[in-house]
């Protein structure tokens, strides 16, 4: 156990590393940005990493997202790489990551390993509309829009040994892996139909929030949420959280969000390590 925790904040560190360029950039080009996710979670709770935790989540409206995604490779400093499915086209998500790219981590979750740098997430934040009618309908096609591009890459990225799945997502899963669902489905129709969808309203329709995240739709909060946010200690640094941070936290984890999980939920994610480049000093 000893060793496995060292391990983990040996990647925290790294990760903390990754995140401190990304906020150099995104200050040097005036871009707003929110902790969301585990990593809210983990500054309110921990004052930084949750324990057990080794990544990070940011997220960013969609205008500054876009505004990122098309900055020079060159604005990051070695050994950092924006990653986008603009400049590489083997990445297949609807977010971004910000690499490390002297590390290397061999990803066991889905059926086919694959080799990867260590990372942040930064996922962009899109508007959900206020009216009952639309707010229905967007949710709907939303929903129909992440299914389907997720099962026109199923074997690379769906995690079939997650347990904690409603039944019919286990069914439509296992249908999926019977029949290969990835013969029949092009994955960049599917993809630009799901961007598409989701970025169809901007933070000011009422609701906002990262429709990529692992919670969907409990993480589309009221617009007001967000605000112009507060700085929140975490490690040796100063981040940015939503306004409301505490709402936001209760909308997506429920009211003891402050309470410790179970002993058995407190484990990192499913990946081998291969190599995690040369250990630097952290101020």
């Amino acid at each position: 156990m000893e060793n496995e925790l060292s391990t983990v904040q040996l990647i925290q560190r790294k990760e903390l590393s990754i995140f401190k360029e990304f906020i150099r950039v995104c200050e040097k080009h005036n871009l707003t940005y929110f902790v969301l996710g585990g990593t809210l979670l983990g500054a309110v709770r921990h004052k930084g990493f949750i324990p057990w935790d080794d990544d990070i989540d940011v997220g960013m409206p969609r205008d500054d997202y876009n505004k990122l995604m098309e900055l020079d490779q060159n604005e990051f400093n070695f050994p950092y790489k924006l990653i986008n499915e603009k400049n590489t086209p083997s990445f297949t998500k609807a977010f971004m990551n910000l690499q490390d790219s002297s590390t290397k981590i061999l990803m066991t979750y889905s059926n086919i390993p694959h080799e990867e740098s260590l990372w942040i997430d930064i996922f962009p934040i899109d508007g959900l509309p206020n009216n009952p009618i639309k707010k229905y309908l967007h949710e709907k096609h939303y929903l129909f829009a992440r299914m389907m591009v997720q099962l026109s890459q199923f074997n690379k990225i769906v995690n079939q040994n997650k347990n904690d799945r409603p039944f019919i997502e286990k069914l439509i899963i296992k249908l999926a892996d019977f029949i290969k669902v990835e013969k029949f489905l092009k994955y960049n129709f599917w993809q630009k139909y799901y961007i598409s969808t989701i970025s169809k309203y901007n933070m000011n329709a009422g609701y906002a929030g990262n429709y990529t995240g692992a919670y969907k739709l409990r993480e589309l909060v009221p617009t007001d949420y967000f605000g112009d946010g507060v700085l929140l200690p975490f490690e040796t640094i100063q981040v940015r959280a939503p306004q409301m941070y505490k709402e936001y936290l209760e909308a997506i984890y429920g009211s003891n969000y402050m309470q410790l999980p179970p002993l058995d939920k407190r484990v990192p994610h499913q990946y081998t390590i291969i190599s995690l480049g040369e250990e630097k000093c952290m101020n």
